[in-house]
């Protein structure tokens, strides 16, 4: 296994499309490389990366997500292999937070043939390295899908292993064992999850090649954000042009700043009154409305399953149109049963209930000016910055919290995305809780200037 640790601005795009190249070159058996990330934007920038060195994206090279690899390439073809369970799609809808409601919906996912996407790591874990009951049969057969996966895959490189969890860990850790070239760049110290599965790794025997110098940021700023990590990981810089600066959110115009595009990124830990991170995603609440009116509709006599689609779709419809005219639940639980001719229990009227006041939230407008959540920005940088600075991260940056948590990996993040000017903004909260002297005090010990407005 090879392992790369490479901070923020480290080029670890660059860096990992070079490897894979390199490595597709090498190959003569027509083998398989898998590039692994862990969002969809992540896998578009190493596609571009590859297509701007190639000019196009080779054969033998697929470019997925985590949960794209383990789907196509060990779950759908192997899990009714080796556990008679056949799996035939995936689903994102949203589940409810009490574990019980939880588990009936997945139970409900996997008599359909469909799996959540919350289990396929786990899914994944079991099928390749085992449940403690497995037979000997259960056995024979893993071991012939891991040989049969070892004929065709060459190698995986995964990007932002930081993000990965122990479960995924084993899964690589299985198939390494099976000759499979197993290459992992990540940075634990942007891991915003604090899954720690990256860095117990790193502590481990493997050897481990570090990449200390940051390409995007100026010195100024790596000096800075080097004062809240460890001394092991240290980054460097040779770019001197750059600022780094505060402002008091009850002394500014930040959002008609923001407004007007000042800034390349803005950026906050979790929004607030003023601040709003992301709309809730329509889309997701749709499809989870949609499965439930599938369900129902099953149930019903009246309803044929060749033109059950064409009853769903009618039926969102109007349940959406009824949902955006403000009509009570229990209004549209009656609308339902009309067309479809059934009583709805208090199970079906549990679970689309839930799926209405899901698609309600979605539609509800927020108040507040749009930035992007700390999560959203990672792995994106701008030439103009703005950190907005909250209650729960301002600690971390008067040091006065000095556990090396998630915390301090988000206030990580949060310094390193600028190529030029960053502008930490200290939002109200924060000047309510510590007043503005012990800020201007501390600000200042930190070598940091005020910006005047």
């Amino acid at each position: 296994m090879y392992i790369v640790v490479a901070g923020a601005g480290a080029g670890k795009t660059t860096s990992m499309a070079e490897l894979v190249i390199s490595r597709l070159k090498e190959i003569t058996d027509n083998k398989i490389i898998y590039v692994i990330t862990y969002t969809n934007a992540a896998r578009d920038r190493i596609k571009e990366k590859v297509i701007e060195n190639e000019g196009r994206i080779p054969k033998q090279l697929k470019i997925e997500t985590i949960h794209s690899f383990l789907l196509k390439e060990v779950i759908y073809p192997f899990n009714h292999l080796v556990y008679g369970d056949l799996y035939k799609s995936a689903s994102q809808i949203p589940l409810h937070p009490k574990p019980a409601f939880k588990a009936i919906k997945k139970k409900e996912l996997r008599r359909e043939h469909i799996l959540h996407v919350e289990d396929v790591t786990k899914t994944a874990k079991h099928l390749l390295c085992g449940k403690n009951k497995d037979t000997a049969k259960i056995k024979h057969r893993r071991n012939n899908a891991l040989k049969m996966l070892s004929r065709y895959l060459d190698s995986i490189y995964v990007d932002e292993a930081q993000d990965m969890d122990k479960d995924f860990l084993e899964v690589l850790t299985m198939l390494a064992n099976y000759n499979i070239n197993v290459n992992l760049i990540g940075d634990p110290k942007q891991d915003l999850r604090n899954r720690g599965a990256f860095r117990d790794i790193i502590a481990g025997d493997l050897s481990v090649d570090y990449k200390s110098e940051n390409h995007r940021c100026p010195s100024l700023h790596v000096d800075f954000s080097n004062s809240f990590i460890s001394k092991s990981e240290h980054q460097t810089s040779t770019k001197e042009e750059g600022t780094l600066r505060y402002l008091l959110e009850s002394n500014s115009t930040i959002q008609e700043d923001i407004k007007c595009a000042k800034y390349d990124l803005a950026y906050i830990y979790q929004r607030n009154a003023r601040f709003k991170t992301h709309r809730e995603d329509v889309t997701k609440t749709e499809k989870q409305l949609s499965y439930e009116l599938t369900v129902i509709a099953r149930k019903a006599s009246s309803v044929k399953q060749n033109n059950l689609n064409q009853v769903v779709y009618v039926l969102k419809k109007k349940t959406v149109k009824s949902i955006k005219r403000g009509i009570p639940t229990y209004k549209i639980f009656s609308g339902l049963e009309k067309e479809l001719t059934l009583s709805l229990d208090k199970y079906d009227k549990g679970k689309i209930g839930s799926a209405v006041n899901a698609y309600h939230s979605a539609l509800s407008s927020e108040p507040g000016i749009l930035v992007g959540s700390i999560d959203a920005i990672k792995g994106l940088e701008g030439y103009n910055c703005l950190f907005i600075i909250s209650t729960q991260l301002a600690p971390y940056l008067f040091k006065e919290v000095d556990d090396y948590n998630k915390m301090r990996n988000y206030l990580y993040v949060a310094l390193t995305r600028s190529k030029r000017d960053l502008t930490m903004l200290l939002t109200t909260e924060v000047e309510k809780k510590y007043g503005h002297k012990y800020i201007h005090e501390q600000l200042n010990k930190l070598g940091i200037a005020e910006l005047k407005t």
